[in-house]
């Protein structure tokens, strides 16, 4: 981090503006790039207006003169402003969808947890339907044999 910068402040890594923030971006990180960007915006202003006195104090003729108006400076201070921004958007959205993928995350693991738990108890009951069968089987082959044991012996004419 280097002396300008505030803290929680985002760096682009590269050409692609990718942001490094792997915390969830919050209005509180807003406000602190805002206002870093406005000590930026208004250090380049003051440089400018130093450097613009510099160059007129030194130009003896007009034609000396750089050509930075106040139109000119205001144009490229709403350039960064706008180009800020779209950095902060990006920031934004890319911390919006990190934080949605990652409770999409939580929501399947805890559906594989219930499948889970879902399966097992499935299987479970599978066994016991077959123990209890296998007892229903069991009480009417003992039933049956009770009966035969216990019936009058049929007439013979």
């Amino acid at each position: 981090m280097s002396d300008n910068e505030t803290p929680g402040s985002v760096r682009l890594a590269g050409a692609g503006g990718k942001s490094q923030r792997s915390l969830p971006y919050t209005s509180k990180d807003f406000q602190l790039e805002v206002l870093g960007q406005l000590a930026e915006m208004r250090e380049l202003a003051e440089g400018l207006r130093e450097s613009i006195e510099n160059e007129l104090g030194r130009a003896r003729e007009p034609s000396k003169r750089l050509p930075l108006d106040g139109r000119t400076i205001v144009a490229m201070g709403a350039l960064a402003l706008s180009i800020t921004g779209y950095v902060l958007q990006d920031a934004r959205n890319t911390s919006k969808r990190d934080s949605e993928i990652e409770t999409t995350r939580a929501r399947v693991t805890r559906m594989e947890e219930i499948a889970v738990t879902n399966t097992e108890g499935r299987i479970r009951m599978e066994v016991e339907l077959g123990e209890l069968r296998e007892g229903e089987a069991e009480i009417k082959r003992l039933m049956a044999q009770h009966d035969n044991a216990h019936k009058p012996p049929a007439k013979q004419n």
